[in-house]
């Protein structure tokens, strides 16, 4: 089996310099029926995951890059070699060099290049077209009534200044692949390239055995699958990627000034992504264009959007507590009690986690993703049914205070039997309602005055079929002909008595 180093080079040596088969397959040796399969190949989610190899010259880099930091005040003539550096290292970390002269002059070369920069450096700033540019920014918004902190994820495009935005709740990977997602399937292709800074937050990147930058497998997989290329901007160089630095202010003051109310992330987004395009329809500040027109231009030489949907979602393995709770980044989620004790599988995406069983035959519960530690999030409907065994336990649990007054004081009123019936009861309306609509259900039961268990079960039924038939849409013909009733024939029967 391949390696995603080698996928993505066969699809570049197809796709992007036009090579056929044959010519891949007398270039790199591999048999012509697997060159075929993964050009042709569109899907590349994968589960699997490589373990990170620990570097040995990874705790040579800091000491390298302090010298070499300390080189920029001298004069050029006095700044330390490759062969300088290593002899160096040999005489005062000895312990520490378990490497050859060879990888002490890679690491010199690499760390130069980022502290005093490279021929190549600006190179960014004769932008082509079909590139974008990715970044991250914050803003304030109202959610549930109180202010909180959101982040903005900004894709511009240079060559015609178009920029497209979605709001995100962290800067986590799967919030950053997600919000990619949203925009390549509104503008309905992808860039060939997409540039990005050092975010180490998004964990695109990672050192390979040699200690050399690579990105990571599976951000490699997702740019395989949507068919673009990864590029990195050098450290401390803002400049490299100034038109999605100034896109992230311009979206900011236009479209969250003032603060912006959310109710519901996906809905606000597409909203969201219709102003962006109504900015878009502004001139270019240089070429006096509609930005739209100059990007449906830039649109052109793009790849089209995969409709293949890519999980992006991290999996996670976790114990279940004794109190039915999975501890996760600092944060306390429920699952059901009978997997206390078991293992469990979290399926963690941007503002979601689903609890699975651990072969993932079961999904057991879902909560929105916590981004503060301490916090809990807990699906009490879970701690039902072990509650209505231990009923001492009820005042004393988080959903006693949830109840409504009538569902306290009637599960107060209850004898033992009949407590774990009202339980269940309760168990299924909040399944399919919520405590409001038990609240209901309950309040119309007391006014036939029978409160037994059946009897709120009758009228939860009662009021489910009622809701079935008033609130459905009924079609009735609107053409019905005009019914007129002849009564001649009882006329006759009764001999004309009444006529």
């Amino acid at each position: 089996m391949l390696t995603i180093t080698q996928v993505n080079y066969i699809r570049e040596l197809h796709f992007r310099e036009g090579k056929t088969y044959t010519e891949i397959r007398t270039m790199t040796g591999m048999n012509y029926r697997t060159i075929k399969k993964y050009v042709e190949m569109d899907d590349f989610n994968t589960k699997k995951h490589k373990a990170k190899r620990p570097n040995k010259s990874d705790q040579l880099r800091p000491i390298i890059e302090r010298w070499l930091r300390e080189d920029q005040s001298r004069h050029h003539k006095q700044r330390h070699t490759a062969k300088r550096i290593y002899d160096r290292l040999k005489s005062e970390h000895p312990d520490l060099l378990e490497v050859s002269d060879r990888t002490v002059r890679n690491l010199v070369k690499e760390e130069k290049e980022k502290i005093f920069g490279s021929e190549n450096s600006y190179l960014l700033l004769n932008h082509p077209g079909a590139e974008a540019q990715v970044d991250f920014g914050t803003f304030e918004g109202f959610e549930n009534g109180s202010l909180k902190k959101f982040h903005e994820l900004i894709l511009s495009f240079p060559k015609s200044n178009a920029g497209f935005a979605v709001a995100t709740r962290s800067e986590t990977r799967e919030a950053l692949l997600e919000g990619l997602i949203s925009i390549f399937r509104y503008i309905g292709c992808v860039p060939r390239a997409i540039w990005f800074d050092q975010m180490s937050s998004a964990a695109l990147r990672s050192r390979d055995e040699k200690g050399l930058i690579r990105v990571t497998d599976f951000v490699t997989r997702f740019a395989t699958h949507y068919g673009f290329n990864i590029k990195f901007c050098n450290p401390d160089s803002g400049h490299e990627k100034g038109n999605v630095e100034n896109k992230v202010g311009t979206i900011r003051r236009n479209l969250f000034v003032p603060e912006p109310i959310l109710t519901d992330m996906d809905r606000f987004n597409k909203r969201l992504l219709d102003k962006c395009s109504e900015l878009n329809k502004a001139n270019h500040y240089r070429f006096k264009e509609p930005i739209e027109k100059l990007f449906e231009q830039e649109k052109q030489p793009m790849i089209p959007f995969n409709p293949i949907p890519f999980d992006t979602a991290r999996y996670e393995t976790r114990r279940v507590s004794k109190y039915g709770l999975i501890d996760f980044e600092g944060c306390r989620y429920s699952a059901s009690p009978k997997y206390v004790g078991q293992a469990v599988t979290l399926k963690v995406k941007a503002n979601e986690i689903v609890v699975y069983s651990k072969d993932m035959a079961e999904e057991i519960t879902n909560h929105k993703r916590l981004f503060d530690k301490g916090l809990e999030s807990i699906n009490y409907i879970d701690f039902i049914d072990i509650i209505k065994l231990r009923p001492n336990a009820l005042k004393y649990s988080g959903i006693y205070d949830l109840l409504p007054v009538s569902w306290q004081d009637y599960l107060h009123s209850l004898e033992k039997e009949s407590y774990k019936q009202a339980f269940n009861i309760l168990k299924t309306i909040l399944l399919e309602e919520d405590l409001d609509y038990a609240d209901r259900v309950l309040k119309e039961t007391s006014k036939h005055d029978a409160l037994s268990p059946e009897a709120v079960a009758v009228t939860y039924k009662r009021l489910k079929e009622n809701r079935l038939i008033y609130e459905g849409s009924l079609d009735f013909p609107s053409d019905m002909p005009t019914y007129e009733i002849d009564t001649t024939q009882y006329d006759l029967l009764i001999g004309g008595r009444y006529q």
